[in-house]
């Protein structure tokens, strides 16, 4: 008598293909998992495909903090500044706003200090391990970062984040002027200060690390299917499916990966993700003149010139705004501008633009760990402008929940539950 077929395993179900959502179903396909990722769009097409390619480990200070708050008016007068607010979006964004200017407060702020110490420790150990484990090496270059400065002003307002980063053992070295053209040739003269991360490490083409990752996920057995997520069934305190329009999936888990569509999904499990479109921009010219081969930021003007395969990349600027609403195009046209004058006679002809929308909570904290009303469902959501830095350290920790580890103290305040039901 033939024996009956042994069930497959049910699915966990992983909502998002940009680089959050790849890494993470990497990272439970190697635990054992069967994984299928859910997207509308395919790998990596989104916020995903523009950031300026930097893994950030030395970012430690929140963008929510007193400072920040109180260039606010500012902000609203200044549509060309590195930081701004995309005026027909403010009656939108003004309860977002409220929630940012509480989370504002020094303690609040400390919280965000303490995770990103965490989460950025955890990160330069889960890129490194990803690179050697889904064949990466190509895509990537350890040549440091240089930040530069073209007053002593600017420089000295970085000093208290500095400080941090030397509390969390970054390495870093100041540079004068001169030095910070001999690590970057080109710059121009009006340049006075500089400060090298020697361990920076970016990528040459974010595109195609979410897709390599992809590639190496459906190789090895991981489906990734283009669909809508509309709803997640659910049965107490459990997720038992997603729903795709008329099609049911039935699950063994959910992870929600989804960037700034998160919060649609949170929805359905009466929970809350407050999250905001921090609009980005990049444009792409040709690598006329470079000499240099690490990534540069003028700090002053809230961007980076990364060299990348395509050419050269110029992103960054923050642009709070609501979601889905047409792009402001002269912020790229601004991000030529900055480039002739950090790097004169740098760069040739415009080969392309970009924006996305990257995904703000307003303690500008991701949210990590397990969703507040369902045991089987967890969130990676809400890194903002560190969404490639923090996408190996999310899926591990991602991981270690679902094995019935506890994450890290400092951690508790990116609890996904903490913006209420």
């Amino acid at each position: 008598m033939a024996s009956s077929p042994v069930p497959a395993a049910l699915p966990v179900a992983v909502i998002g293909a940009g680089i959050v959502g790849m890494a993470t179903a990497r990272a439970l396909q190697r635990a054992g998992r069967q994984v299928v990722v859910l997207d509308n769009e395919d790998p990596g097409r989104k916020t995903s495909f523009g950031n300026a390619g930097f893994i950030a480990i030395d970012h430690v200070l929140p963008l929510c903090r007193p400072d920040v708050l109180r260039r606010v008016p500012k902000m609203l007068r200044d549509p060309n500044g590195p930081l701004t607010i995309h005026l027909p979006s403010l009656l939108w964004l003004l309860p977002w706003m409220a929630r940012f200017a509480l989370a504002a407060r020094d303690s609040e702020v400390k919280k965000g200090v303490d995770a990103f110490g965490t989460l950025m420790e955890e990160a330069n150990a889960s890129w490194k391990s990803e690179i050697q484990s889904s064949n990466l090496g190509e895509l990537f270059r350890s040549l440091g970062a240089l930040y530069v400065y073209e007053t002593e002003a600017g420089f000295q307002s970085g000093a208290h984040e500095r400080a941090l980063q030397a509390a969390k053992g970054t390495a870093m070295e100041i540079v004068d002027g001169n030095r910070a053209r001999e690590l970057a040739p080109g710059l121009a003269p009006h340049i006075v200060k500089g400060v090298y991360y020697p361990h920076g490490m970016h990528t040459i083409s974010p595109y195609h690390v979410v897709t390599a990752l992809a590639e190496r996920f459906v190789a090895e057995g991981g489906r990734i299917e283009k669909a809508k997520v509309t709803g997640i069934d659910v049965d107490g305190n459990r997720a038992t499916a997603v729903r795709m329009g008329d099609r049911v999936k039935p699950v063994d888990a959910v992870v929600i990966c989804a960037g700034r569509a998160s919060g649609d999904i949170t929805r359905h499990l009466r929970f809350r993700a407050p999250l905001v479109a921090e609009r980005g921009y990049h444009v792409m010219v040709e690598p006329t003149n470079v000499r240099f081969t690490l990534p540069v930021s003028p700090s002053e003007r809230g961007f980076f010139i990364t060299p990348m395969r395509e050419g050269l990349r110029l992103a960054g600027t923050v642009e709070l705004g609501a979601p889905d609403k047409p792009p402001s195009w002269h912020r790229a046209d601004l991000l030529v501008k900055h480039l002739k004058s950090i790097f004169p006679g740098v760069g040739g002809a415009e080969t392309s633009r970009w924006m996305g929308e990257r995904p703000s909570l307003p303690d500008f904290r991701p949210a990590i760990g397990r969703a507040p009303h369902h045991h089987n469902v967890y969130c990676g959501y809400g890194h903002q402008h560190v969404g490639l830095t923090l996408a190996t350290a999310t899926a591990r920790l991602i991981v270690r929940l679902m094995d019935g580890e506890a994450l890290p103290p400092t951690l508790a305040s990116c609890d996904p539950g903490r913006f209420g039901s």
